[in-house]
C-alpha cells in the first residue's frame, strides 16, 4: 500500500499556489505518494488546479467562524459538527499531516485527525497549540528576524512538509477551456493587437499596493515603445483603483488597447489569460503566483509591509522592485500614515523594467531609492534574488548570508553548496565580544535550570523554595534574552529558544523543568557554534569549510 499525507492548507489562495514544490518533493521523497487535502471551501478552486492531488476536501471553515462569533451554536456543537465531518479522514490512517495553517483550529483538527508524523501546529495536552518540525518552528521565528530571512515560503513548506530536494518549480494547469476563452476574450479589443501583458494593480490591503496612478504612467511610457495591449485584472471590488489606472494612462498619453478582465473571469479563466501574456506587473498578490505557475515573468511591486524574500515570485527569471527605506519593509501591524515607500518607485524605472522584460530596453539598474531583484535558483536548489547593478555590503546582508547558511546545514543536516564568503561583517570584533560577554550569563541559566529540574523532583521541596528559584531565573533570563535580540549575530537563535521555550507538551512541575533546562542548553550551544564560527573567521580557519551543526536546533523540533 502506498503511504498517504494530509495536507491542512486553508488560509489564502497564494499560500495554496505556493505549496506546489512541496507536493513534488513528496512524489520524489515517496513515488506513488496519495496526496490529499483539505481547504477551506472558497479556495476549492485554486486546489483544483493543482497537479499530484488524490482528493480535495473543502469545509466553510469561514462560516464555522463567524457561527463560533456570532454563537450560531455553542462550542461544543460546533466541534462536534467538524469531528463529525472529520472522523472518515481519521479512519484512513494517514502516515503524515502536514498542517501548513498556524491557528489552533487546524491545530485541533491535526491532533483530532492523528499521524505518526504531525508537521506544524497540533493540540498540546492542555488545548493549547505546539510546532512539531524545525521548519515549521522556524516558519514562525522568522517573522521576527524578517530582515535576516532568506528562505522562500516555497521552499520552508517543501523543507518541513519533506526534506531536501531536487529543484521543482510552482505549476498550475492551463485548461483548453481556459485558454479558449482567454483568447476569445483578448480577440475583443480593436485593432489586431497580438501580444499583452496582464496588470494587477490592486490588491487584498492597500498597504501594499503601488499607487493607481503611478500604474497608469508606467504603461503610457510602455506604450510609446510597445505596441502590444494592456489586460487589466482583479476582484469586483478593485474596479475604482482601475478606473484611476485607466485615467492617468490616458492622461499620460497611453495609446495601446486597454481590457478590463476584472469581476469577469474564473479562477480558471484568469489563469488562462495570465497565460496568453507575456508578463505580469502586479503588487504581491495570489495572482502573481498563479502567473509563475503558467511560467510567464512576473514584475513585483515590493511596498508596504511584503517582504519579497518570504513570499516573491519563485524561481528563476523574476523581476522584483523594492523601496528602499529603513522602516522597509514595515510590520504586519503596523499603520503608516504616508506610505512613502510607494513613492520610492520611480515610474520610468518601473516601465523600463516591463521593457526590458519585453526585449525593448536594456536592463535597468539599482540605484539609490530603490533596489532591483532578479529571482534564481541557488546551489542549493532553492529559491533566491541576486540585487541588480550594485553590490550590498551591509552588515544585515553578510549576516542573512551567514543564517541562511546555518539553518540550512542546522536544519536539513546537509552542507550547503553555497560558495563561503570571503570576508566578515564590519562588527566582526564586536560581535564576537557580544558572544562572550552572552555566553557566562546563558551558562549560569543552565545551571538554574538544572537546579529546579532536582528541585522539581524532590517531593519534600517547598513551593516557595521552587518559585524562588524561578523568580530568580526568570529576571535574568529577561536581561540575557533583552541583549540576545539587540543583535545581529544572536537574535535568530534567540527568537529560537524564547519559541522553544513556551513550546511545550508536558505534563508536570518535573517535565516542565525538563523541557526548559533542554531549551536553555540548546541556546548556549548554538551560542557556542556561532561563537567558534565567527572567532575561526579571525584566524583564517574557515576558508575552506563550514561545519555542519548536527548539534543544534535540528535535534530540537521544537
Amino acid at each position: 500500500m502506498s503511504r498517504q499525507v494530509l495536507i491542512l492548507n486553508m488560509t489564502r489562495m497564494g499560500d495554496l499556489v505556493q505549496m506546489g514544490t512541496l507536493l513534488a518533493r513528496l512524489q520524489e521523497e515517496w513515488p506513488g505518494v496519495a496526496i490529499d487535502l483539505v481547504v477551506d471551501r472558497q479556495f476549492a478552486a485554486v486546489a483544483s488546479l493543482l497537479s499530484g492531488l488524490r482528493e480535495i476536501i473543502a469545509y466553510d471553515f469561514h462560516a464555522l467562524i463567524d457561527d463560533s462569533r456570532a454563537a450560531v451554536k455553542n462550542v461544543a456543537a460546533l466541534y462536534q459538527d467538524v469531528a463529525s465531518w472529520a472522523r472518515p479522514l481519521a479512519d484512513r490512517r494517514y502516515d503524515r499531516i502536514i498542517n501548513l495553517t498556524f491557528n489552533r483550529p487546524s491545530a485541533m483538527l491535526s491532533s483530532y485527525i492523528g499521524a505518526p508524523d504531525i508537521r506544524g501546529a497540533r493540540s498540546a495536552w492542555d488545548g493549547q497549540s505546539v510546532i512539531d518540525n524545525h521548519w515549521m518552528a522556524y516558519f514562525t521565528d522568522m517573522h521576527h528576524f524578517r530582515a535576516m530571512n532568506r528562505f522562500n515560503l516555497v521552499d520552508v513548506y517543501a523543507l518541513g512538509g519533506s526534506g531536501v530536494g531536487t529543484f521543482a518549480p510552482l505549476a498550475v494547469t492551463v485548461t483548453a477551456a481556459a485558454q479558449d476563452w482567454a483568447r476569445r476574450f483578448l480577440s475583443t479589443a480593436s485593432g489586431d493587437t497580438r501580444e499583452w501583458i496582464a496588470v494587477q494593480a490592486g490588491a487584498s490591503d492597500i498597504m501594499k499596493s503601488w499607487r493607481p496612478e503611478y500604474f497608469g504612467r508606467a504603461l503610457a511610457h510602455v506604450s510609446a515603445q510597445w505596441d502590444g495591449g494592456i489586460v487589466l485584472i482583479g476582484t469586483p471590488a478593485e474596479q475604482n483603483t482601475i478606473a484611476q489606472v485607466v485615467r492617468a494612462y490616458r492622461e499620460a498619453g497611453g495609446q495601446s488597447p486597454v481590457l478590463n478582465a476584472a469581476g469577469k473571469t474564473t479562477l480558471e479563466q484568469l489563469v488562462g489569460l495570465l497565460a496568453e501574456c507575456r508578463l505580469l506587473l502586479t503588487n504581491d498578490t495570489g495572482p502573481m503566483h498563479l502567473a509563475v505557475g503558467v511560467r510567464i515573468p512576473v514584475i513585483d511591486l515590493s511596498v508596504g509591509h511584503v517582504d519579497f524574500r518570504e513570499t516573491g515570485p519563485y524561481g528563476s527569471g523574476h523581476w522584483v522592485i523594492q523601496p528602499e527605506l529603513d522602516c522597509a519593509p514595515c510590520g504586519f501591524d503596523q499603520v503608516c500614515a504616508h506610505q512613502t515607500c510607494k513613492d520610492r518607485l520611480p515610474v520610468r524605472m518601473v516601465a523600463d523594467v516591463v521593457l526590458h522584460v519585453l526585449g525593448k530596453h536594456p536592463a535597468p539598474q539599482s540605484a539609490p531609492g530603490y533596489r532591483i531583484f532578479q529571482s534564481a535558483i541557488d546551489e542549493d536548489q532553492l529559491g533566491s534574488f541576486r540585487l541588480i547593478g550594485q553590490a550590498d555590503i551591509s552588515d544585515v546582508e553578510w549576516y542573512s548570508r551567514f543564517w541562511r547558511r546555518y539553518w540550512y546545514e542546522s536544519l536539513t543536516h546537509t552542507t550547503s553548496r553555497i560558495p563561503l564568503d570571503s570576508t566578515g561583517p564590519s562588527n566582526l570584533q564586536s560581535a564576537i565580544h557580544h558572544l562572550s560577554c552572552m555566553m557566562p550569563f546563558v551558562e549560569t541559566l543552565c545551571r538554574q535550570a538544572d537546579t529546579i529540574v532536582r528541585a522539581a523532583a524532590q517531593a519534600s521541596q517547598s513551593p516557595n523554595s521552587l518559585q524562588s528559584l524561578q523568580r530568580e531565573q526568570t529576571a535574568l533570563r529577561e536581561r540575557v534574552v533583552q541583549s540576545g535580540m539587540s543583535h545581529l549575530v544572536s537574535s535568530p537563535v534567540t527568537t529560537a529558544f524564547v519559541r522553544s521555550l513556551h513550546n511545550d507538551n508536558v505534563k508536570g512541575l518535573e517535565r516542565m523543568a525538563r523541557h526548559h533546562a533542554l531549551a536553555y542548553r540548546h541556546w548556549r550551544r548554538h551560542l557556542e557554534e556561532i561563537h567558534k564560527l565567527l572567532t575561526q573567521r579571525t584566524s583564517k580557519s574557515m576558508q575552506r569549510s563550514f561545519p555542519m551543526f548536527t548539534g543544534s536546533l535540528a535535534a530540537h523540533s521544537g
